[in-house]
């Protein structure tokens, strides 16, 4: 019996080479986002290796049908090593990963909660940045209490970077900021939101490109299982990118008023039928733009300055 042909192309030495720029892409602004918010190479390694886990249990899923894989098996396929891939499959909670403390975040975290630290109603008291001469606590008394490790500076502009401290220019004390003692319910289900609806867009993409290796392999009835197009521009300028940006949202408004009633209608229309409700979709429009990097020793150039434009 013939082995079941891969669902997506590899390199005979390894990874294709376009897979790893495409993988670079995708982990440049989910590092970005993960520094935006505190998140910790070690964590976002953890998070990885579970995703990686994962992925490879469900490659064996989807082949077999059903049932679990070895632990060699997932080893083997995520290149995790098999004591790291038992922890994994054993220890699914991510409590560890979500409680972790950096040294920034572990001063604020002293500062909140420790009495040493705290004014005689229990709140952060602000705080002179160095020690002054009666010996009142500091900044750098605090920072220090924490960690030798790192300079009480460095700690300072992360706090800061952060949003979760400020420094008085006129008076150099350094204050804890109110709104960040109060759950940010807000940005938690922004992040919530942002998760599932790029996880989505990406489980699309994947999706589509096992399809496109299907059709290159000249299977029958192979194609694309979801819409995902885009359409890109260069050359324009700050203006036209944000009258293009106005355009995608009123767009989407129109798209909004259209496939809403659509898919309630669907649902009204399953559920008298009785089917089975074991399906879910999203569909969504996404528009970005940023300034074009010059090319690496590219000196500026003007618009129109060899007639091309």
């Amino acid at each position: 019996m013939d082995s079941p042909s891969p669902s997506v192309p590899v390199a005979a030495g390894g990874a294709a080479s376009a897979a790893i720029d495409a993988l670079l892409a995708v982990l440049r602004p989910l590092a970005r986002m993960a520094i935006d918010h505190g998140v910790q190479f070690n964590q976002l390694e953890e998070l990885t290796k579970r995703a990686m886990v994962e992925a490879a249990m469900q490659a064996v899923r989807d082949e077999v049908g059903s049932g679990s894989a070895p632990v060699s098996r997932l080893s083997v396929i995520s290149g995790i090593h098999r004591k790291e891939v038992k922890r994994l499959v054993e220890t699914p909670d991510l409590s560890a990963v979500r409680s972790e403390q950096t040294p920034a975040t572990e001063v604020f975290a002293t500062w909140a909660t420790v009495p040493q630290w705290l004014d005689g109603e229990g709140r952060p008291r602000p705080l002179p940045r160095r020690p002054t001469d009666d010996g009142a606590p500091s900044f750098e008394a605090l920072a220090r209490s924490v960690t030798t490790d790192v300079h009480p500076r460095t700690l300072l502009d992360e706090l800061l970077r952060l949003g979760l401290v400020e420094v008085d220019a006129t008076t150099d004390l350094v204050t804890l900021r109110g709104d960040s003692l109060v759950p940010a319910g807000r940005i938690e289900a922004l992040l919530a939101f942002a998760g599932a609806s790029v996880g989505d867009h990406l489980s699309a993409v994947r999706d589509n490109l096992v399809a496109g290796h299907r059709i290159a392999a000249g299977e029958a009835g192979a194609k694309p299982p979801f819409v995902e197009q885009s359409v890109f521009a260069d050359e324009l300028s700050a203006e036209s990118v944000s009258i293009a940006g106005d355009r995608a949202r009123a767009l989407w408004t129109k798209v909004l008023k259209s496939i809403a009633p659509e898919l309630q209608r669907l649902e009204d229309a399953d559920r008298a039928a009785g089917r089975a409700g074991d399906h879910r979709i999203r569909i969504g429009l996404y528009c970005y733009a940023q300034p074009i990097a010059p090319a690496p020793g590219a000196a500026p150039s003007t618009p129109g300055e060899d007639g091309s434009r």
